[in-house]
């Protein structure tokens, strides 16, 4: 039997690539090199049609990337004294 595989992950993936590139592979809130995650400006839950939308992606470190998230969640901004720790 001739099996074909698919990587259904490989579009998604160069989306990623693209937008650290796009991005200069730094965060876009704080400069941040290093780790960067990828997110959608305008989120997928509320605008399911920009989930794959180059224009609508950014690279985030994970602190910008939690900080952003729990905003948008409805949650209030961390702390002076939180960010500062």
């Amino acid at each position: 039997a001739i099996f074909k595989i698919y990587n259904i992950n490989r579009p998604l993936e160069a989306l990623r690539i693209a937008a650290l590139r796009r991005d200069g592979f730094k965060c876009c809130a704080c400069g941040a090199s290093g780790r960067l995650e990828i997110d959608h400006i305008e989120p997928v839950r509320t605008h399911p049609e920009l989930a794959f939308v180059l224009s609508n992606l950014q690279a985030l470190c994970a602190a910008c990337h939690s900080r952003k998230t729990r905003i948008e969640c409805g949650f209030s901004p961390p702390s002076p004294d939180r960010l500062a720790w």
